[in-house]
């Protein structure tokens, strides 16, 4: 195809989503980009069972391929997308909802450190004395610095509005 629909998230919402199988899904609706790069991530495909509407369900772009004309054929099943948890995000998906989701469809999360030497799982262990014991008063490192609240990775894509902060 000659046309990124991977780049361009109104693209993407021209699209009809189907399952790894061939099996329809639905309309592809909303997308969700990455606050950093812009790039889309998540979409949320219009459900329905024996034809009655069910709602928006996200599913993850990860494995996703557009060969055909008006197609997004997902790497999940239809049986992933109806059994997926189920969100109501505004503009943001919180962190909490973007895991569950993650989770569900088996994908590995962001890997986006923060670098910063002895945060989280590879931060050195706590010092021990010569004679065996723990030094008292030693506090270990966080598993997180402590910041303002986590900003919300992925946003709901509104036209107009990539590149704005916010």
């Amino acid at each position: 195809m000659t046309e990124d629909v991977f780049e361009d998230p109104e693209a993407l919402r021209r699209l009809t989503a189907y399952d790894r199988d061939g099996e329809w899904i639905g309309a592809v609706d909303d997308v969700f980009v990455d606050n950093l790069r812009h790039r889309p991530e998540w979409a949320t495909v219009r459900t329905y069972v024996d034809g009655v509407r069910e709602g928006d369900t996200l599913v993850p772009l990860v494995g996703a391929t557009h060969t055909r004309e008006g197609i997004l054929d997902l790497a999940c099943t239809v049986a992933d997308v109806r059994s997926a948890p189920r969100v109501e995000p505004e503009q943001h998906l919180d962190l909490v909802q973007e895991q569950e989701l993650y989770v569900h469809y088996g994908l590995a999360g962001p890997q986006e450190a923060s670098g910063a030497p002895g945060v989280g799982g590879g931060r050195p262990p706590l010092p021990v004395a010569e004679d065996g014991h723990d030094l008292q008063d030693v506090k270990e490192l966080a598993d997180a610095p402590p910041t303002a609240p986590p900003v919300p990775r992925l946003r709901r894509y509104v036209p107009g509005e990539i590149g704005r902060e916010g």
